[in-house]
């Protein structure tokens, strides 16, 4: 087995939520091309009912809710409801926001206050979004969670480490922030950023990325029930991809969860990250079918361009089927590295 050391991530230890497409902005790197003009969300029934069920999945297996949009904070008042709700319910509640009511650090402190059971809120912070939001509001956000004894994170992307923009917002990040309370991730280009990003600011290699994935212990559901493997690229492709989990309008929780703990494709993903896909169809012959570049050091880049092609995804599901090593490898390595025995006990 390749000499990979994924991150130890309980797999359905958290699970999203995704409560509106509504936001007070229209960044041009959104996957979900959230802005002010969308109004989808997530029936307020909808999303206790879908909590009731997460809490009964396994008896309490799951226990966290990550609520994220769109923009969270846009409806307070809806916002709350769902936070109170699982909070009663027993799960730490997260939330994702641009901070945008974190004008001064009154009202911040204001805002924060009235979620009570919010415990931890991750504040986006990157260029695209310090464009359009000022970085005085993450200060202030940051400063407020801190005073609430709120845990905190914040979240930057960027399609190059290396520029001088992108290092200039690290140290005034730094200064307000540990680092280990900050996340770099790519973008991508993908949703509203396959139109709006310069593909040339990108980084590539021949060579896929190695690293495993830890993202996709962590499903989200959508407000049209859609249940999705994480929050990344894979979010935007159609259902034919094996990160597309189910629907919860059509059937119930628990019978998509228990489907995903027996999903090879997820699990190779998050045990030795998407390379090992790439090498399956290389070793079968199928080099031919594969991306002649990828972003590098982008791991979510190489599940996209893969998972998009619905041939590669056929080929994927065939081949594995028909290659008990390859599954012993995934059933023995989650035991192995993340010390979830589901595939072996099955």
């Amino acid at each position: 087995m390749e000499n990979i050391q994924p991150d130890e991530v309980p797999f359905l230890s958290n699970v999203g939520l995704l409560l509106t497409y509504k936001c007070t902005v229209a960044c041009p790197h959104c996957i979900v091309k959230a802005g002010p003009h969308r109004k989808e969300e997530m029936p307020l029934e909808l999303a206790f009912q879908w909590l009731d069920q997460i809490k009964m999945y396994r008896a309490g297996f799951i226990y966290g809710i990550s609520l994220t949009g769109g923009e969270p904070f846009y409806n307070l008042d809806y916002l709350i409801q769902i936070a109170d709700y699982a909070n009663k319910l027993g799960f730490i509640v997260s939330v994702v926001s641009n901070g945008f009511w974190a004008i001064t650090r009154e009202k911040a402190i204001e805002v924060l206050g009235e979620c009570s059971s919010i415990q931890l809120i991750s504040i986006s912070s990157d260029i695209p979004h310090q464009k359009l939001i000022p970085f005085s509001n993450v200060k202030n956000a940051v400063w407020a969670a801190k005073k609430l004894g709120k845990l905190y994170n914040v979240a930057v992307n960027t399609e190059n480490e290396n520029s001088t923009e992108f290092k200039n917002l690290m140290d005034d990040i730094l200064e307000i922030a540990d680092s280990e309370n900050v996340n770099i991730a790519n973008i991508l280009p993908v949703g509203r950023a396959k139109e709006e990003i310069d593909l040339n600011s990108f980084c590539y290699s021949t060579e896929p990325s190695i690293s495993a994935c830890s993202m996709a212990s962590f499903p989200i559901i959508f407000p049209n029930g859609d249940v999705i493997a994480c929050i990344g690229p894979p979010i935007t492709l159609p259902e034919f991809n094996p990160l597309f989990l189910g629907n919860l309008l059509k059937e119930n929780l628990s019978d998509i969860f228990d489907r995903a703990q027996q999903n090879y494709v997820l699990h190779a993903i998050r045990i030795l990250g998407p390379k090992m896909l790439v090498s399956l169809l290389k070793e079968n012959g199928f080099e031919n079918l594969l991306p002649e570049r990828y972003i590098k050091n982008a791991t979510c880049d190489v599940c996209y361009q893969l998972l998009s092609n619905k041939q590669i995804c056929d080929l994927l599901n065939q081949l594995i089927e028909a290659d008990p090593t390859f599954r012993l490898k995934i059933e023995y390595g989650r035991q192995y590295y993340l010390n979830e025995c589901e595939m072996i006990k099955q």
